[in-house]
């Protein structure tokens, strides 16, 4: 990375919001709720719930970051 350029997003995150620890953590939820439950209704809430974390965190915020750094320039 260069002196003047801006720092990726993924660079300004720290260890626990980085994409694989936010992925293992949406999945450790997943299988535990199923496990301690057994409650296919309750996991597939919850699967819905982390997909649009997944998608707001992972997809869209990154895109706004690199979006907005356009902007400035």
């Amino acid at each position: 990375m260069s002196t003047n350029s801006k720092p990726k997003y993924w660079e300004l995150k720290p260890l626990w919001c980085q994409p694989w620890s936010i992925i293992a953590f949406g999945i450790f939820l997943i299988f535990s709720t199923y496990y301690f439950s057994k409650n296919i209704f309750i996991t597939s809430i919850l699967i819905f719930i982390i997909l649009i974390w997944w998608l707001l965190f992972l997809v869209l915020a990154p895109k706004l970051y690199i979006k907005s750094n356009e902007d400035k320039n």
